[in-house]
């Protein structure tokens, strides 16, 4: 009776590893083999449900602050790591829609780093400009079921979760997330 467990454990380090790897072709489908069960990364994403209000994290300097500081505008909450390739090549681009969209709609970058110094040296690299809080413990991750790295959160301006979606978001669905979600 082992065996659905071993194949569910399978299974789900299969997802993760797939998640948060890239083969170089931009292609972001987890493939489970040729008998027919290949779902995109959309197909695996979830709506969640729930609240970021109440909830805290510390910025670089170790200072608390809280998600409800941005109530009243809706809020994309992008989860990275500096050894993370996948989170490094969209920090660019969510810069890019941030910069388009920062009077409609609130960024926040949260650094799953273990040092704030290893964020800080990120964000100089990528350029980004929006906040940057820190969650070295993986709390926040946890408690918004992502996956895998990235993980990017929407929120509406009421404070309500829209979609966690755990893998890599491009300029174009990043856009596309948040009109649907968001706007």
């Amino acid at each position: 009776m082992r065996y659905p467990r071993l194949i569910a454990a399978v299974l789900c380090l299969t997802l993760l590893a797939a998640a948060c790897s890239d083969d170089g072709d931009g292609d972001n489908t987890i493939n489970l083999g040729e008998s027919g069960l290949t779902p995109g990364i959309d197909d695996i994403q979830g709506v969640a449900e729930g609240s970021a209000l109440g909830l805290t994290f510390a910025t670089l300097d170790n200072d608390p602050a809280s998600f409800e500081q941005y109530l009243g505008t809706p809020l994309v909450i992008n989860f990275f790591a500096q050894w993370c390739p996948n989170c490094v090549e969209e920090m660019p681009e969510f810069e890019t829609v941030f910069q388009d969209v920062r009077d409609e709609i609130n960024f926040i970058g949260i650094s799953l780093d273990q040092r704030p110094e290893e964020a800080i040296d990120l964000i100089k690299a990528t350029g980004v400009t929006y906040d940057i809080g820190w969650d070295p413990a993986e709390e926040l991750f946890v408690h918004f079921r992502g996956f895998s790295y990235p993980t990017t959160v929407f929120v509406d301006a009421e404070g309500n979760v829209a979609r966690v979606w755990s893998g890599v978001l491009d300029e174009d669905t990043l856009r596309d997330r948040i009109n649907e979600e968001l706007l």
